[in-house]
């Protein structure tokens, strides 16, 4: 269990890093007014006198599946800090011994976060506070715990080569993977997600859906797909370079495929951004120029075949 404190460390971050998106995803744009406690109160329940079929089955499953990472990483980040440092079998036994107090832990935090996020809401224009959404995102975590109940030792070697993977690679490539991070928080920003269907038909209705050269207001210019083509070139480099170590290099073919299900993943998330305008020619630009970069770095890092010699000279 010799990495499993770096493990940990993993895993409490990026609990944190889902706990920080619930906040910012619940109270977004933070355009908060003074409102008395007693409407905040009556807000919270009043969308318990609504008839279930009039509830948003779409608003149900987002916050389903907004704290769906919060259940599975905090409880991930408790389970692996108890058993660090400690034998294996030992470990795993205390890692079934503790899982009930671990997920009552955790459903408690979750129902904690859960209810002052919704009272929040009362205080924030166009937000609207239920406690519907309580126990839509206590099921998420509730969730989370069950998923890593399930997964946590193929997720515990996943975590554990990914660390191994920054851990062995190089300055350069380290700079590169964080680029990649970079660049895709910048596609998602402001990540104003939403499962409304009307939502993302307004989208499309507005043109702000856009196939590849589809003429928009909204559309993105000369300029902008010049600048959205430079920004892309790292990742077919960082596709080419990174996890083969030392000098060695991804095929052509590899590492373009590599780049293009990158941008290809964060083109299919940017359809469920509200106030981003998803261009599929923006998205052109970008895998072609990836892709070049690939080939390009794939081509400067071969290195040339010596002649042989011939024999008896």
């Amino acid at each position: 269990m010799t990495g499993a404190p770096t493990t940990q460390r993993v895993y409490a971050a990026t609990a944190a890093a889902f706990i920080v998106f619930a906040v910012w995803g619940s109270l977004f744009p933070f355009d908060f007014h003074a409102v008395s406690w007693g409407d905040a109160v009556a807000s919270f329940w009043s969308p318990l006198t609504v008839p279930v079929s009039r509830w948003s089955i779409s608003d149900f499953v987002s916050n389903v599946l907004l704290f769906v990472p919060i259940g599975l990483f905090g409880t991930a980040s408790l389970a692996t800090r108890s058993i660090a440092g400690a034998p294996v079998q030992r470990a795993q036994r205390g890692l079934k011994t503790r899982t009930y107090a671990y997920s009552v832990a955790v459903l408690v935090m979750s129902l904690a976060l859960s209810v002052a996020l919704e009272l929040a809401q009362a205080f924030v224009p166009w937000r609207t506070p239920s406690m519907v959404d309580v126990g839509a995102e206590v099921i998420g975590a509730a969730s989370g715990i069950v998923v890593w109940t399930l997964v946590h030792q193929p997720l515990d070697a996943l975590v554990a080569a990914a660390v191994s993977l920054v851990r062995r690679s190089s300055f350069v490539e380290r700079l590169l993977l964080a680029y990649c991070a970079l660049f895709a928080v910048a596609w998602l920003a402001p990540a104003d997600f939403t499962l409304r269907p009307n939502e993302i038909a307004d989208k499309y209705l507005h043109k702000r859906l856009l196939l590849p050269f589809t003429p928009s207001p909204d559309a993105a210019t000369a300029r902008d797909l010049t600048m959205i083509g430079a920004a892309a070139l790292p990742i077919g480099v960082t596709a080419t370079l990174c996890g083969c170590g030392g000098a060695a290099r991804r095929s052509s073919v590899t590492a373009a495929l590599i780049a293009t299900t990158f941008l290809v993943g964060l083109e299919a998330a940017q359809i469920f951004v509200f106030s981003r305008t998803t261009d599929g020619t923006a998205f052109a630009v970008a895998g072609a120029a990836a892709v070049a970069a690939a080939m390009l770095a794939g081509v400067a890092g071969r290195r040339p075949v010596a002649p042989a010699r011939a024999e008896g000279r």
